[in-house]
């Protein structure tokens, strides 16, 4: 089941995080209008939002008919998480988090069920269990306007890019790792693993590009000097890891293929 709602949602998971990054700080706390949240906020009003209806969508699936939504504490919520005054990379990361797996739940979710009974008390409506997964995502975009201004996410495939500078943003703490991009069974992450790579093997196939530094790499085994602008193949399931590595080093990854590798 992947209706055009699911589409719309993983297009916004894409988009959104490089969106946000573009803002700058200060205007991601500042109210959008008097007594309003601010982007921050609202970003943090989108986390609540996930957390409530992802329960929703798994609860309607195994409860008898018809499955009651309850209202959640909408204003309350945000005060308590205090979101102003966290990261904002730390609250990227948790509504990134939390969408993933919405957008898994809607791809499994059986046709049979989207037209299970759902009852809405607080609005006096009947619905179904389709409406309240297109209304999810029909809230996500009109959040998401408030935030960027637009959603023109219509990029050609062949266009899409990414610059070392975006990526870079995606980490920091102990957040080493971030995904760029995604297409198919293709993954793009950046790394920059700190002191020890600590990395355990994989199930796809995967290639490192060096963005910079240098160091040794032990794969399968066998241990090479690598450098900046170095391309390393590791098959799937294969041990392997950077050593020695100097400050400055940081790699593009990429995954492909099927799970087990070509």
């Amino acid at each position: 089941m992947n209706p055009i709602f699911t589409k719309k949602l993983k297009t916004i998971i894409e988009h959104l995080p490089l969106g946000i990054l573009k803002i700058k700080e200060e205007d991601l706390i500042l109210p959008i209008a008097t007594d309003k949240w601010s982007r921050k906020e609202i970003l943090g009003h989108l986390i609540d939002s996930a957390r409530v209806n992802l329960q929703r969508f798994l609860e309607a699936q195994h409860s008898p008919a018809p499955y009651i939504v309850h209202r959640y504490m909408q204003e309350e919520l945000v005060g308590l998480n205090d979101y102003q005054n966290i990261s904002t990379l730390e609250i990227i990361q948790l509504w990134k988090s939390l969408n993933q797996q919405i957008a898994n739940v809607f791809d499994r979710v059986p046709d049979s069920e989207l037209s299970k009974r759902v009852e809405i008390p607080h609005e006096d409506r009947i619905k179904d269990l389709r409406f309240i997964m297109e209304d999810y995502v029909a809230h996500l975009e009109h959040h998401a306007k408030q935030i960027l201004g637009s959603l023109d996410f219509e990029i050609k495939k062949e266009n899409r890019q990414v610059s070392v500078e975006e990526a870079m943003q995606l980490l920091g703490g102990d957040t080493r790792f971030a995904t760029v991009l995604e297409n198919g069974s293709m993954i793009v992450e950046i790394y920059q693993p700190i002191e020890k790579d600590l990395q355990t093997p994989h199930t796809q196939d995967e290639l490192y590009v060096i963005i910079s530094g240098s160091g040794e790499f032990l794969n399968d085994g066998k241990v090479t000097e690598f450098k900046t602008g170095d391309v390393l193949f590791v098959p799937a399931g294969v041990e392997h890891r950077f050593e020695k590595f100097t400050e400055d080093f940081k790699t593009w990854v990429i995954f492909y293929g099927a799970i087990g590798g070509e």
